[in-house]
């Protein structure tokens, strides 16, 4: 998105933190805890300015004194303020400090006002909420989502009044033109020809429906033979041994491979060996990896809670379920039994979809009509 907009000609610096995964309520953080850095934590990329801040304790909140200085100098400058999500210091301090400085703000919530988001530690959100996130939602210029299901969701929470607008994600459709070939990725991976290869690709986070996954993939590989399931992903709320007994108790153990992180070029390896992407998840706002396997030119099963579903189901680029194991067990069934032929022109819809309605440029031209309202 920043590079988007600095092609455009704005002038974009991005603040965040060293720290390289979610953080800790308790842990101090270590140098283990940060993303290697020089002694210039400043990086220029892209045509826009990325700036790294060390986080402080407590690392869980992405508490940053050292950010706190950083937004004390750019702020003031600034001519819009773009904050990325709820409940943590920096939108505390970037939203206070903007209006400190009468500098107009857009608030992203990244999906934390969706209602099975605030289901989970209720009362301290709606404390939190009460307090702080009401007033950071009320003074914004603007709330920007993703996707009209995003917004619809979180509507019974916003102030009265503010202004919302749906931008969606973009992406980049040439990094995903020159995969392997399904052959070399299955020989680099070791998987066999024959194998018919589900792929999760994704944070394994409560959301992700990882519990709905296990039994579903034991099921179908009593249906389908020669399944078999990769879940790649960092392990962010420590789900990977339980998700890895729960397939071992359903008899298909030594049918999933679990990675961990993978990098890009990791990432494209998998895309390319893989048949099918499954994201049975609870709730997703908007689904960046969805878009990344509908590139690729995979057919793609996701729920009724991954907010891109109406764009999937109507160009039809994958099955859409229930967030139930019968659903998503009928929709893993149902892509199996695809002919070769039917899979990939499944797979054509979906990278048409991506080139037609989640491109960076658009959403830069988006952003930029937005950000000229709020500065009239």
């Amino acid at each position: 998105m920043s590079a988007a907009l600095a092609a455009l000609g704005h002038d974009v610096d991005v603040v965040t933190t060293q720290l390289a995964h979610r953080g800790s309520w308790i842990k101090w953080p270590s140098a283990e805890d940060l993303i290697p850095m020089g002694v210039d934590r400043t990086v220029e990329q892209d045509g826009y300015r990325l700036v790294f801040c060390r986080p402080s304790w407590p690392t869980r909140w992405g508490t940053s004194l050292e950010m706190l200085m950083v937004l004390r100098r750019v702020i003031p400058a600034a001519t819009i303020v773009h904050i990325h999500s709820l409940y943590l210091f920096h939108t505390l301090v970037a939203s206070r400090l903007a209006r400190r400085s009468r500098v107009p703000y857009v608030i992203r919530p990244h999906g934390t006002l969706d209602p099975y988001i605030r289901r989970r530690h209720r009362l301290l959100k709606k404390v939190y909420h009460g307090v702080i996130e009401d007033s950071t939602l009320r003074h914004a210029g603007a709330i920007h989502f993703t996707t009209p299901e995003e917004r619809d969701l979180a509507s019974p929470v916003l102030p009265p009044g503010v202004e919302t607008c749906v931008v969606p994600h973009g992406i980049d459709l040439k990094e995903f033109e020159s995969l392997p070939t399904r052959t070399e990725a299955r020989e680099t991976l070791g998987m066999r020809d024959e194998q018919t290869i589900w792929l999760f690709l994704g944070r394994l986070n409560h959301k992700k429906g990882l519990d709905l996954l296990a039994p579903a993939f034991a099921e179908l590989s009593k249906r389908v033979h020669n399944s078999f399931l990769i879940v790649a992903g960092p392990d962010d709320d420590g789900l990977m041994p339980r998700f890895i007994e729960e397939c071992r108790r359903g008899g298909v153990g030594d049918s999933v491979r679990c990675t961990g992180f993978l990098d890009r070029a990791q990432m494209k390896q998998v895309l390319a060996a893989a048949d099918f992407w499954i994201l049975p998840s609870y709730s997703e706002n908007f689904g960046v990896a969805v878009v990344e396997a509908m590139a690729a030119r995979l057919p793609v099963l996701v729920t009724d809670r991954v907010n891109i579903w109406r764009h999937i189901q109507a160009s039809r680029a994958g099955v859409v379920t229930r967030a139930e194991t019968a659903s998503v067990l009928d929709g893993m069934h149902r892509l199996a039994q695809l002919s070769h032929r039917e899979r990939a022109e499944m797979g054509r819809r979906g990278r048409e979809l991506c080139r037609r309605s989640f491109s960076w440029e658009k959403t830069a031209q988006d952003l930029t009509a937005l950000y000229t309202r709020m500065v009239r």
